[in-house]
């Protein structure tokens, strides 16, 4: 007996028939919980968890990931991805263009969105802070894009996994992840130091400058 595989209209149909009932649930339950969730300044860590299993358990079936952060015109912004996955960057674009019109509480976007001042970011993994201050690059410009190897004395004792997953939340933070897919090519990580490395919050210029063909991105190395 063959196994049943659903053909690509099926998928397709099923992933419309998620992305559907999520914006459904949002409209009717999820926006406003989130609203109250997020500008109250005393909510809690137990607030937050629910509205994430809220949220999760509804894009579960599509198999994209989410996060939450301050908006641009709206307060904040409901950011669902495809979390670097070619294969559903499309299907992200396509929950996207379903989402309603911005309001005062939320604004939607299928990239992460830089933040809007990354010098103040850190991450935690076990006892571990990892700065994004104290991060260092070592960027090669390759026509449009640009190679780099990332550096953090942290990294020295981190797992691989986890020294790659670092890397690729700060270069979310720094450049968004729309520019990080678009204008970085190689990525590698180490722990230990680069004496040629520049400081990573200088990234986003030089980046920019290579994604527009301007010479200033050779003149920065």
């Amino acid at each position: 007996m063959g196994l049943f595989r659903r053909s690509p209209e099926q998928v397709r149909s099923r992933q419309d028939a998620a992305i559907a009932d999520f914006w459904s649930w949002w409209s009717t339950v999820g926006h406003d919980q989130a609203a109250a969730v997020f500008d109250d300044d005393a909510r809690t860590p137990q607030d937050l968890d629910a509205f994430a299993t809220a949220v999760a358990r509804k894009i579960d079936p599509l198999g994209l990931a989410f996060e939450t952060g301050p908006g641009r015109v709206a307060r904040h912004v409901l950011v669902v991805t495809a979390a670097g996955d070619p294969d559903l960057r499309e299907l992200a674009q396509r929950w996207l263009t379903a989402a309603p019109a911005p309001d005062d509480a939320f604004e939607y976007a299928a990239f992460r969105q830089p933040v809007a001042d990354p010098s103040g970011t850190s991450l935690r993994f076990g006892d571990t802070v990892v700065d994004i201050a104290s991060m260092t690059v070592v960027p090669q410009v390759d026509g449009r894009q640009v190679h780099v190897s990332v550096s953090h004395p942290a990294f020295a004792g981190a797992p691989e996994e986890v020294r790659g997953q670092v890397t690729f939340l700060f270069l979310d933070a720094l450049l968004g992840e729309e520019a990080v897919e678009a204008g970085i090519g190689a990525v590698t990580w180490t722990g230990d130091p680069q004496p040629d490395g520049i400081p990573i919050l200088g990234l986003p210029a030089l980046v920019e400058s290579a994604r527009r063909g301007l010479p200033e991105a050779d003149n920065a190395l």
